[in-house]
């Protein structure tokens, strides 16, 4: 299997963000509550940066 090596790039900081702001604004619409909307966020972080490595 071909070893790929992973660089963090604007695409990655790009995708992390969009995903905080759109797994965030939903945690708050449909759960409520700064705990819920700052998990999902993180959530929504990760799953976005981990995007970002992948569409270069």
């Amino acid at each position: 299997m071909a070893e790929r090596e992973f660089e963090i790039t604007t695409n990655v900081y790009i995708f992390a963000g969009v995903g905080a702001l759109l797994l965030g604004g939903l945690g708050a619409a449909g759960l409520g509550g700064v705990a819920n909307t700052l998990s999902a966020a993180v959530v929504g972080a990760l799953a976005g940066g981990i995007l970002g490595f992948y569409f270069k």
